[in-house]
């Protein structure tokens, strides 16, 4: 999701730009000081949201915020399968965790997981994530979608169809 944010991002700068310089009322310019305020909050969420395994727990790092689970903490994983989208649920003594599979290479942090927390406490089901990711890319087409339908509103401003 990095690139495609980070190219959508780069296209609605490049368009503001050329409305705010060249061809663009000040309606347009507003739509895209809209449109690009949440796209690039949406780009440094992805561009800084890590999951990092170690032998002491699992450090969940997002824009801004960081949590920090031992192990030993870690009371149950669970999973939730919505569609396409898979949720991994990590309860501990101070409450719980989501991590979805937006990450990469979330079966082999399913596995991970799974190595170092207690059997007991772990899901059966989980395993079949392991074996048998469910991947959802349909987010990723909408995004590139959308880069190509930017793409095209910059370029019939150098050449409108008129």
């Amino acid at each position: 999701m990095l690139v495609p944010f980070g190219a959508d991002a780069v296209l609605l700068i490049a368009l503001l730009f050329i409305s705010i310089f060249w061809k663009g009322t000040t309606t347009e310019i507003f739509v895209l000081v809209i449109l690009l305020v949440p796209c690039l909050y949406f780009f440094l969420e992805a561009l800084y949201r890590t999951v990092t395994i170690s032998d002491g727990g699992i450090l969940i790092q997002k824009l801004l915020r960081k949590k920090d689970l031992l192990w030993e903490d870690i009371t149950h994983v669970g999973h939730l399968v919505v569609r396409k989208k898979v949720y991994i649920l990590l309860t501990t003594v101070k409450g719980f965790h989501i991590v979805s599979n937006a990450y990469e290479n979330f079966s082999g942090l399913v596995k991970d997981i799974c190595d170092h927390v207690e059997k007991d406490k772990v899901e059966e089901q989980l395993a079949g994530q392991i074996k048998n990711p469910i991947r959802d890319i349909s987010n990723i087409i909408a995004t590139w979608f959308a880069a190509l339908v930017i793409l095209g509103i910059i370029i019939t401003k150098f050449y409108p169809l008129y």
